[in-house]
């Protein structure tokens, strides 16, 4: 065992690796593996299999791969797109979970979203981000 796993260990050495766009690549993959078996089309079926495959396939050659600069560099310009997709589903839940107690709203001059205590009436609020006041009615 310690043998097989010494030879992994060379085998993966000076390669790249995983990083946030292979970890999309893959989930991608699996998702339109799964939307794939909904479709009834036989040859709508066979177009996503092979985008399945395809993106794991890009998945496991940039796993592989020994051009680091080059990985690094699309994971930099991945990334803020990645950011923002997290970001969105991270605020959706923050939202759902904080529902009846809080309210959120963006600053009209940052666009920051802000959480203000779900309470009736007129409310003052600051943006901590950029330092604006507006007013807000919760009824």
């Amino acid at each position: 065992m310690r043998n097989f796993m010494y030879k992994i260990s060379a085998f993966m050495e000076g390669r790249y690796g995983s990083d946030e766009l292979n970890i999309a690549l893959i989930v991608l993959s699996v998702i339109v593996s799964i939307v794939s078996r909904f479709v009834f089309n036989i040859p709508a079926q066979l177009i996503l299999a092979f985008v399945s495959i395809g993106l794991l396939g890009l998945a496991v050659f940039r796993f592989l791969s020994t051009n680091l600069y080059k990985r690094s560099a699309e994971n930099q310009k991945f990334k803020p797109a990645f950011k923002a997709v997290t970001g969105w589903f991270s605020l959706t839940y923050k939202k759902f979970r904080d529902g009846r107690t809080h309210r959120y709203y963006k600053c009209p001059a940052c666009k920051a979203q802000l959480r203000v205590k779900n309470v009736k009436g007129t409310h003052t609020i600051r943006c901590p981000k950029c330092g604006n006041k507006f007013e807000k009615t919760i009824r």
